[in-house]
């Protein structure tokens, strides 16, 4: 039965349920990660190329992308668009990745679209060619169902890179953005900023505009370059000024590229999340020129945006708070962050890392400012183990201790905050253990 993007119908029997879609995408992970666009164009193909019947903000760059996103969703879902928004990695909820409207996939449409991509996957097969890999399935079938629910506009954030990877298939865009660029991913990127730069650019289209968070100098010189060589029009965003914070809240004015001051009220946390609201903005004035009536949303949309696992407080008597930093860079920001908002704090760490991240540099930025640090391994196959952890953490913070596993973490943190040797407990180093974290959380209290 020949099934096209435009009417995704399966007849009963035929199709997987959720579970065996699941599954079928952990089988097919032995196809390991592959940068490059050759297969993804393949199966798009196969599947009447849903990615061309999309409108795409198109995001790029090492920290910031899911923040800005989650600001430009806000603030287009606010002007009372249908906003179509792929992300990766699934943090709380394998279906979080693909949602629209912050209403994530349904289980039995990802089923549905996992069993007709498996029927395209086995005919590539069959014709000698490679088999899609997980990342490139879910891009498809993020593609896919984008199309058959006909979303306004749909925000597209890359996996890794920009250049060669499987969501940078779009002919055109109506907006490129590209966040905060630092050194990340070196074995696949490159080793320098600069090398880094040029793969996230990849994702830069003929006289298609780009917004660009505020960078170094180098990194802006190196995307000036490229987007006046493409005839593409560059909006660098600028700064947040009169600054100043009620609690948790921060408030701000921005006056944006064109000429108009915006008063912010921003709820999300973190001193990095003034730029990424900012690279937002400018995103969103930038669609307001193709047509998108967005400008007078522009305000509450980043009032009312949410991002889980970003300097979240999960819990506030005592304070719990996890955030993805994964990076020296963003690590950096996480300690300026705490430090501002939770001056004076006695924190305890909860840290679980990947072995391919510089984390002894990420240490070295943060170990100092824990009474205690409570290692973990994460449930990720590049994980690094708890114990090898705690070794490196050993050089900076002698009050380290590594646990069982994620409940017993939890649990030793709250002790010391029970014990007053600590007032608040703070989880960070990888987003992949963040959902079990948060679990572990809610099953203790």
């Amino acid at each position: 039965m020949e099934l096209h993007c435009s009417s995704i119908i399966l007849l009963r029997g035929e199709e997987m349920n959720y579970k065996e879609a699941r599954e079928y995408l952990k089988e097919i992970s032995r196809y390991g990660s592959v940068l490059g666009l050759d297969s993804i164009k393949r199966l798009l193909k196969t599947m009447g190329n849903p990615e061309k019947k999309l409108k795409v903000v198109h995001v790029a760059g090492t920290n910031g992308k899911g923040s800005t996103c989650a600001f430009l969703q806000s603030i287009l879902m606010e002007a009372g668009y249908k906003v179509g928004r792929y992300s990766s990695p699934a943090v709380f909820d394998d279906r979080e990745i693909i949602r629209i409207n912050d209403e994530y996939i349904k289980k039995d449409e990802t089923a549905d679209i996992i069993t007709w991509i498996k029927e395209k996957c086995d005919y590539i097969v069959n014709c000698g060619f490679p088999h899609p890999t997980p990342f490139e399935v879910e891009t498809a079938m993020a593609f896919s169902y984008f199309a058959v629910k006909e979303c306004d506009i749909v925000i597209v954030e890359c996996g890794m890179g920009g250049e060669t990877d499987a969501t940078n298939v779009f002919e055109r865009v109506m907006c490129s953005i590209i966040t905060t660029i630092s050194l990340d991913h070196t074995k696949f990127l490159g080793e320098t900023i600069e090398d880094i730069t040029k793969v996230k650019a990849g994702i830069i289209k003929e006289k298609c505009p780009v917004v660009l968070s505020e960078q170094t100098n180098g990194v802006e010189n190196i995307i000036e370059r490229i987007c006046i060589k493409r005839d593409a029009p560059l909006t660098i965003s600028g700064k947040g000024q009169n600054i100043r914070r009620d609690k948790l809240v921060t408030l701000y004015c921005y006056r944006a590229g064109n000429g108009k001051q915006y008063n912010v009220t921003l709820n999300l946390l973190g001193t990095y999340q003034i730029k990424n609201s900012i690279t937002a903005i400018e995103a969103a004035l930038t669609l307001e020129k193709q047509g998108f009536h967005v400008e007078q949303s522009i305000e509450r949309g980043v009032e009312k945006a949410k991002w889980q696992g970003r300097l979240e407080v999960i819990h506030d008597n005592p304070y719990v708070v996890i955030d993805g930093a994964h990076n020296p860079s963003a690590v950096r920001e996480l300690k300026s962050s705490i430090d501002l908002y939770f001056t004076n704090k006695k924190i305890t760490f909860i840290m679980g890392v990947l072995a391919d991240k510089d984390f002894q540099t990420e240490i070295e930025l943060i170990g100092k400012r824990a009474v205690k640090i409570i290692t973990v391994t994460p449930d990720n196959e590049r994980a690094l183990e708890a114990e090898k952890l705690a070794e490196t953490i050993k050089k900076y913070n002698d009050n380290v201790e590594t646990a069982d596993d994620i409940n017993q973490a939890v649990a030793i943190a709250f002790q010391t905050v029970c014990e007053k040797k600590a007032d608040m407990i703070l989880a960070f180093g990888s987003l992949s253990y963040l959902g079990d974290l948060k679990i572990a959380v809610e099953e203790l209290l």
